[in-house]
């Protein structure tokens, strides 16, 4: 409660701060009946005022005030005499009037007009409608003898503020504006001192004759919760965002860890169950499925039947064939690729509905899984299918037999990878490095050099001493694309020791591969007096 009265004090402060800084800067019309005005002319006999504002370009109402055999045009209403003098200098300098200087002016209780120049074309002043002001105190409310009452077309209440103001009534009604305004100088006479209340009035009193006032203190106030709002919901936002990572990142670690000890037979199916936490929490069940297929993919053998046990007996496949019936592509998509990898019997039975799919990703997704999950004939989809097959599938289908117990279709597949240049299939292509058949090792390697794989180079240096000739020129090959400085030596080694072909290459890879490598032959033909000039130029002949 203390804090809640501090706050409210500290934010009272401010807003007085805010309105003695509006009172200070905004002028307004005063209340009381005497104000300053720029006297722009005088004279003994009455003056044609409709010749004198079209002489000057004045567009202001000007009032005559007669006094002493002595006719003065003044124009203006301003509450200080800085702000009359400012005027006055302004009409100096844009109509060529001289001597225009402020004065106080008094009104009188009868009512009064103004001279609007765009009506009158000439005035003659009376003395009989003259109102007496006294011209000799300026510090206090002059006495005159009557006022000069010209027709007029424009009353004092049509000043630009005024009109607003009519506008603001007509629109909100006056008798709400009155009684808004009533409650606000009722508030402040509740809650503000003494002190603040006259400052905190006046502040009403001149949003009421300014209303363009309120309006850009409610569009300020307007922009200032807007963007409190946008924050607190970037914050929440991002607040929300953290939590639900930091939840998943923390189950996904626990649920690896239970169901690894299953997997490795530490732990038997009951003591796995009770272990697995909020196991009906959609969110879980999605990182539970998540873990299962991160385990499928880098597990094998007779661990695959025991990760699809898990899915079905905990009914996860059921979430799976909920998301393949989904009006949102992805989601269909996710749900044919959980089924394919966890659970195949369930994906054979849904499979051929998605095949001819509308959308792009689930008839890729699709027919992707057709071709796993029917090896004996992949391709058999071909013969009803009506939509486009596109390459991404191809070349996902050629992926999934490059470890083929067919030499021919694992070196098919090689062949494509090298073609459509699927640098994905990396890790796939390593493992072809270890194959028992020559034509297979030769692809693998052609592979690594053609798609430039530069992790590949270490593997390529291990096998070549074991490999044959046609194996071990193609590795030099390579290395013209995937080697660096460190293999100088080793091509320094095949260029004194190696066949003819061996010697080209070896000077080849050398040549393109930098230009110290180019400087690293000059080197080897002086430190073993060698003339390498004939393989020189035979590789920079253009026609090699």
């Amino acid at each position: 409660m203390a804090r809640t009265k501090l706050y409210s004090r500290k934010l009272i402060t401010r807003i007085v701060c805010v309105l003695l800084g509006i009172h200070t800067f905004l002028p307004v019309y005063s209340s009381d009946s005497v104000y300053y005005a720029v006297q722009v002319a005088a004279s003994k006999e009455p003056l044609d005022i409709g010749r004198f504002t079209r002489r000057y370009h004045i567009t202001e109402s000007i009032k005559v005030i007669v006094s002493e055999d002595w006719h003065r045009y003044v124009i203006g209403k301003f509450e200080s005499r800085r702000m009359a003098s400012l005027y006055a200098s302004e009409i100096e300098s844009k109509t060529g009037i001289t001597g225009a200087f402020p004065r106080l002016v008094a009104d009188e209780p009868l009512p009064q007009t103004e001279v609007k120049p765009d009506t009158v074309a000439k005035a003659e002043v009376q003395q009989s409608d003259t109102a007496k002001i006294n011209l000799n105190m300026p510090d206090s409310v002059p006495q005159e003898k009557k006022t000069a009452v010209v027709p007029s077309a424009l009353p004092r209440s049509s000043t630009p503020h005024r009109e607003l103001n009519q506008l603001l009534l007509r629109i909100i009604g006056d008798k709400n504006v009155n009684q808004t305004k009533k409650e606000l100088i009722e508030y402040g006479k509740n809650h503000f001192p003494v002190a603040l209340r006259k400052i905190y009035n006046s502040f009403i009193e001149r949003t009421y004759t300014y209303p363009i006032v309120l309006i850009f203190i409610i569009l300020i106030l307007f922009f200032i919760l807007n963007l409190s709002l946008i924050l607190l919901i970037i914050y929440n936002t991002n607040k929300f965002k953290n939590k639900k990572e930091r939840y998943r990142i923390f189950y996904k670690n626990y649920y690896e860890e239970v169901l690894s000890l299953y997997l490795f037979d530490i732990n038997d199916w009951n003591t796995t169950v009770t272990k697995l936490k909020r196991l009906r929490k959609p969110e879980n069940r999605k990182i539970l499925t998540s873990v299962l297929l991160i385990f499928k993919e880098n597990l094998r053998g007779e661990m695959d039947a025991k990760i699809t046990e898990i899915f079905v007996r905990l009914e996860l496949n059921k979430d799976s064939l909920k998301l393949t019936k989904s009006p949102f592509y992805y989601k269909k998509a996710k749900g044919i690729r959980e089924l394919t990898n966890l659970d195949p019997k369930s994906a054979t039975n849904i499979i051929n509905n998605f095949i001819n799919d509308k959308h792009y990703q689930i008839r890729t997704e699709a027919q992707v899984s057709y071709v796993r999950l029917h090896p004996e004939s992949p391709f058999d989809f071909l013969k009803n299918l009506l939509s486009p097959f596109s390459q991404w599938t191809q070349l996902t289908a050629f992926i999934n037999y490059i470890d083929s117990p067919q030499p021919n279709v694992r070196n098919f597949c090689l062949r494509m990878i090298i073609f459509f240049q699927q640098f994905e299939d990396a890790t796939e292509i390593f493992k072809m490095i270890e194959s028992k058949l020559e034509t297979s090792r030769f692809l693998a390697i052609r592979a690594i050099n053609d798609l430039r794989l530069y992790d590949g180079k270490s593997l390529l240096l291990k096998i070549y001493e074991s490999e044959p000739v046609v194996n071990q020129v193609e590795i030099i090959k390579a290395l013209r694309n995937v080697g660096d400085e460190e293999d100088f030596h080793f091509l320094e080694s095949v260029i004194l020791s190696g066949s003819v072909t061996m010697k080209v290459e070896a000077c080849r890879s050398l040549y393109f591969m930098s230009k110290k490598g180019e400087e690293t032959l000059n080197q080897i033909s002086q430190k073993h007096d060698i003339n390498l000039d004939l393989y020189l130029a035979h590789i920079k002949d253009p026609r090699n």
